[in-house]
């Protein structure tokens, strides 16, 4: 299968970015989204990626740049290696929405020489992830009117699993992702409520993520529901790999553990996930 040129893929954008804060004045919430983003970012020493997913203009076929992850580094393919450092942007809009669950959400939307960018995402306090699509525009590039999407999630892990002190616990939070099905559109976004609930058992701590309430974010169209379940906790993480197109990765974040954030794909949907723990 040929693959989208990886020398092309603009460098992984996220939210972290610096805010700048005129004298005593009370920042404003796009201020304060963004000094948010860039104390995450620099404390941040683990990301997960997902696989990039692209679709060449005029072609309903996509095509794959596999992924892989180790903590704070992560590749796309073998040409292109990244930190959790990689991640920061100039000068880009935000546009903070209404968020659930204690986790908030923005659209970021920019621009470089090469393409446009849309990146649809959460945060908590520890971690942040982002479903991102960008559409090349650069009319002398080859894939000139493509469109890549991949998501990710980072933040800080102790690399311990959660205490439970009853023996379980549940996070909740929200999932955010893009239709494969209308991947060459960047209006593609899906939302949704996710779940991710821990319990003790005699083989040990596992984990089972729920995501539902799934529709796209622009035309209201819904999805069944997802769910992964038995999933073991070890290291403070937890994952599956049922298919290239069928995989989710999941770390909990914060001092005590009191977040989580990952990635996943399933059925033509693609995205991240995060969520805070609940009292």
């Amino acid at each position: 299968m040929r693959t989208l040129s990886q020398a092309a893929l603009p460098a992984a954008l996220s939210l972290a970015v610096l805010a700048g804060c005129a004298g005593d004045r009370e920042p404003t919430a796009e201020q304060a989204a963004r000094a948010d983003y860039a104390r995450i970012s620099g404390n941040a020493n683990v990301i997960l990626f997902g696989d990039a997913i692209g679709y060449r203009a005029g072609s309903a076929v996509s095509e794959r740049v596999r992924s892989a992850c180790r903590e704070a580094k992560c590749s796309l393919g073998f040409g292109r290696t990244f930190s959790t450092a990689s991640f920061g942007v100039g000068d880009v809009e935000l546009e903070i929405l209404p968020g659930r669950n204690g986790v908030r959400l923005v659209v970021e939307r920019g621009s470089s020489e090469t393409a446009e960018v849309t990146v649809f995402g959460g945060w908590m306090d520890h971690g942040f992830f982002a479903s991102q699509a960008n559409l090349f525009t650069d009319g002398t590039n080859p894939n000139h009117g493509s469109t890549v999407s991949y998501a990710y999630a980072l933040g800080h892990s102790t690399g311990e699993n959660p205490a439970l002190p009853g023996g379980s616990a549940e996070w909740r939070g929200l999932v955010v992702g893009r239709d494969a099905s209308v991947a060459s559109s960047l209006e593609s976004v899906v939302e949704g409520e996710a779940v991710i609930a821990v319990r003790m058992e005699a083989s040990g701590m596992r984990a089972d993520v729920a995501f539902s309430e799934l529709a796209n974010a622009h035309t209201g169209t819904a999805y069944d529901d997802m769910a992964w379940t038995g999933m073991a906790v070890t290291a403070g993480g937890f994952a599956r790999e049922a298919a290239a197109d069928d995989t989710i990765r999941g770390r909990f974040l914060g001092p005590d553990r009191e977040e989580v954030g990952g990635v996943f794909e399933r059925a033509g949907i693609a995205g991240a996930f995060g969520g805070r723990r609940r009292q």
